[in-house]
C-alpha cells in the first residue's frame, strides 16, 4: 500500500483491527483514484448565534458528489439537523446556515457552490455547484449492498488540512446488522468524524455513506456513535436514494408534523400500568391548532402502533424513529394510530385518524432583516415563538428581535434579544418587510430617538433608543 492507504488501527483511532485477507486482491490504488476523483472538500463559513450574541464559525469536510446536476453532498452534522430555538431567552444556540461555501475538487480547483439545507435525521447536508463545475467533477454510481456480519469493506476519511492527499483509505468490518425498524450495517467503531464517509465493497462496488442512524437503541451496544449519542453506521442504498431525490430545497417544508412532545414509552412505565406492548410513545404535550389536537389526542396518551405496526420504542433514544416516520410522510398524508387512554382504573384502546400538516418554519428559516445603522436584526415570528411563551397569533403579531450587535444603538437603548416588537414610532409592524419601510422612513426623518413598543415578560414595555446620525 502507498501512503494513501492505511488499516484501522487501536491505538490510532480506536477502530477495529483487521488482518488483510481477500482484500489484498483489490486494486487499492485504481479504487482509490476512482472515488478519490469524486470526493470533494467542503469548506463554509456559518454564524452561531446564542442569547442574541453572534460568533463567525467556520468548518471543513468531505462531500460526495452524488448528481449530475451539481448536487453535492456533505457532513452536516454541525449546522444542526434542522431544530433551531427562537430567541426567547432559553440560552439555546442556533448554528445558522452557511453564508459562504467553497468545494475543491480532486485536482485542487475550488468553486463557490451554493447551500441548499440539510436532513434533520441522517445529517446529509446538501449543496449544488455551478454550472461550470459540472463536467469536471464526475458523478458517484452506488450499488446496492448485500452485507453479512463480518464482512470487510473499506471507508474513505478526509485528512487534516494541507495534507496530501486530501483522503486516506482504510479496511473495517461489518460488526452488526440492525434490522428493526430499519436496517443499517454497523462498521467497526467509527467516531462522530467519519459521518459521509463513503464505504466501498471488497470488489469495488460504492454501497453508500456513513450516516446517522435512528434506529432501535437496542442494538447498538458499544458501538460508534455520532452526535448527541446516536450512532454511525452505513445506510441502505434505498433509502440513501430517497434522501437524494427529494434535497431539502431552501424554503420547502414538506416534511409532515403531528403537533406534540413526547417521550419513550419504557417497560417500568409499561409495568406500572399493565399495558402489554413492546413499546410506544407517551404524548406528553399536545400543541394548539396542532393535526394531534384536531384529531382527540390528550396529554398522557400512549401510542403503542402506528398504522396497525407496533412501535417498539423503549428508549429516548430510539424517539427519532418516530419523528423520521412522521417526518417521512409528508404534509397531507394520512395516519391512524392505535392510542391506550389510562381512564379511572381502566386503560381505554383508542383508534385515532389525523392528517399531518406542514412542519412550521423553523426560526433559523424565517425571513429576517438586518439593520446596520442601529446594529440590530429582526425576523418574522414562528410558530415555537407562540407556543413556548403560550401567546395567540391572532391577537399578538410583530417582529422577533433576533441578534443585537454589542454597543450598537439598539444595545445601549436597551432593546434584548426575544423581545417582540409590536410598534416603532407609533408605526405597527407584522412581519420584517414591515420593518425595513419603517427603518427606510426612520433613516431618511434622522429623529434623535425611536420608540419601540414590544412585548417582554409577558407585558408591553417601552424602549426609547437614542440615534446619533452623522
Amino acid at each position: 500500500m502507498n501512503n494513501r492507504i492505511g488499516r484501522y488501527g487501536l491505538g490510532l483511532l480506536s477502530l477495529l483491527v483487521i488482518a488483510a485477507s481477500s482484500l489484498a486482491d483489490t486494486d487499492h490504488q485504481a479504487l482509490f483514484d476512482t472515488i478519490d476523483r469524486i470526493l470533494v472538500t467542503v469548506e463554509y463559513k456559518s454564524e452561531m448565534t446564542f442569547m442574541g450574541e453572534s460568533e463567525d464559525i467556520e468548518d471543513r469536510v468531505m462531500g460526495l458528489s452524488v448528481g449530475p446536476d451539481g448536487l453535492i453532498i456533505f457532513d452536516g452534522s454541525t449546522l444542526g439537523t434542522g431544530v433551531h430555538f427562537a430567541a426567547d431567552g432559553t440560552g439555546m444556540p442556533r448554528v445558522e446556515k452557511p453564508t459562504s461555501l467553497t468545494v475543491t475538487d480532486w485536482n485542487g480547483k475550488k468553486y463557490d457552490a451554493q447551500y441548499i439545507g440539510v436532513d434533520q435525521y441522517s445529517a446529509i447536508a446538501f449543496a449544488r455547484l455551478p454550472d461550470s463545475a459540472r463536467k469536471a467533477i464526475p458523478t458517484a454510481t452506488f450499488d446496492k449492498a448485500d452485507l453479512k456480519l463480518g464482512d470487510e469493506v473499506f471507508v474513505f476519511w478526509m485528512l487534516p488540512e494541507n495534507y496530501q492527499p486530501r483522503f486516506e483509505m482504510g479496511e473495517t468490518a461489518v460488526t452488526a446488522v440492525l434490522s428493526q425498524p430499519e436496517k443499517y450495517y454497523l462498521l467497526g467503531e467509527l467516531p462522530p468524524n467519519f459521518i459521509m464517509a463513503p464505504v466501498v465493497s471488497k470488489d469495488g462496488k460504492l454501497l453508500g455513506v456513513v450516516t446517522q442512524v435512528t434506529s432501535s437503541g437496542d442494538a447498538y451496544g458499544d458501538y460508534g456513535e455520532g452526535q448527541n449519542g446516536i450512532p454511525i453506521g452505513l445506510m441502505p442504498l434505498d433509502q440513501l436514494k430517497k434522501i437524494l431525490s427529494a434535497p431539502p430545497e431552501p424554503g420547502d417544508f414538506k416534511q409532515g408534523w403531528m403537533g406534540i412532545s413526547l417521550q419513550a414509552l419504557d417497560p417500568e412505565i409499561a409495568a406500572f400500568w399493565n399495558l402489554a406492548v413492546s413499546g410506544g410513545i407517551i404524548v406528553t404535550d399536545v400543541i394548539p391548532r396542532s393535526p394531534a389536537e384536531k384529531a382527540g389526542l390528550k396529554t398522557g396518551d400512549f401510542i403503542v402502533a402506528l398504522d396497525g405496526d407496533p412501535l417498539a420504542i423503549k428508549k429516548e433514544s430510539s424517539l427519532p424513529v418516530f419523528q423520521k416516520m412522521v417526518s417521512g410522510k409528508g404534509a397531507g398524508a394520512a395516519m391512524d394510530l392505535t392510542v391506550l387512554r389510562p381512564a379511572d382504573q381502566t386503560v381505554d384502546t383508542l383508534s385515532i385518524s389525523l392528517v399531518l400538516d406542514k412542519a412550521p418554519v423553523a426560526a433559523g428559516d424565517a425571513p429576517s432583516y438586518e439593520d446596520r445603522r442601529f446594529d440590530v436584526t429582526f425576523r418574522d415570528l414562528v410558530f415555537s415563538d407562540y407556543n413556548r411563551r403560550n401567546l395567540d397569533p391572532d391577537k399578538l403579531k410583530g417582529v422577533m428581535v433576533d441578534k443585537i450587535e454589542t454597543g450598537g444603538w439598539t444595545d445601549v437603548g436597551g432593546l434584548d434579544p426575544g423581545d417582540i416588537v409590536m410598534k416603532i414610532n407609533d408605526q405597527t409592524v407584522t412581519s420584517v418587510d414591515e420593518t425595513k419601510a419603517v427603518f427606510g422612513r426612520l433613516e431618511k426623518e434622522k429623529g434623535r430617538e425611536v420608540v419601540f413598543m414590544v412585548w417582554r415578560d409577558n407585558k408591553t414595555q417601552f424602549v426609547n433608543v437614542k440615534t446619533h446620525w452623522e
